[in-house]
């Protein structure tokens, strides 16, 4: 194939990746982006005042079980260790506050509920105790959260969660299809 040439419109991570590869291939590449920087939103820059390395754009995390994703990742930038243990507090079904772990796993539906439920068991629970059934047809994101995982997980967890990340009101985002 004869090399060709390329306008990359967006250095975030895909575009940096493919990219790269393409000028690896042996075509011209040229990158426009209308930051400064590649990588999108996961760049990091050093605080000239204290040579902290600060997250621009919030905090990001890589993990990967793929090596080849590993060693490729690892050509261009060293990564330190870092297990990402997320908490919240929230209130429980009784009112009381507690640290719970996120996303919303086996270890948190038992927490929360002050159970001891095995994963078919809570399966069940929260399909037969907790989900509202009779929304048959969810047309907003808090349709779809109260649907499968019902009204106590959906406002400890998740309706916040969705105001802050997203920026809209549950009741006016519609559930990814």
């Amino acid at each position: 194939m004869a090399a060709g040439r390329f306008l990359m419109v967006g250095a975030g991570l895909s575009g940096a990746v493919i990219g790269r590869h393409l000028a690896e291939a042996g075509h011209e590449v040229t990158v426009i982006d209308s930051r400064s920087h590649i990588g999108g939103n996961c760049h990091t820059e050093r605080d000239a005042q204290t040579g902290v390395m600060v997250h621009i754009y919030g905090p990001h995390i890589f993990h990967t079980d793929d090596a080849e994703v590993w060693d490729y990742v690892n050509r261009f930038a060293r990564f330190m260790p870092y297990k990402n243990r997320v908490k919240t507090t929230s209130l429980d079904p009784d009112g009381k506050r507690g640290v719970f772990s996120l996303p919303v796993n086996l270890h948190t539906i038992n927490q929360f509920f002050g159970k001891t439920l095995r994963p078919d068991e809570a399966r069940d629970y929260i399909v037969n105790e907790q989900a509202d059934t009779s929304i048959d047809d969810p047309q907003t994101f808090e349709d779809q959260a109260m649907r499968f995982v019902g009204r106590d997980l959906y406002e400890a967890f998740f309706k916040g969660y969705t105001i802050k990340q997203w920026g809209c009101s549950p009741r006016s985002c519609r559930p990814a299809s």
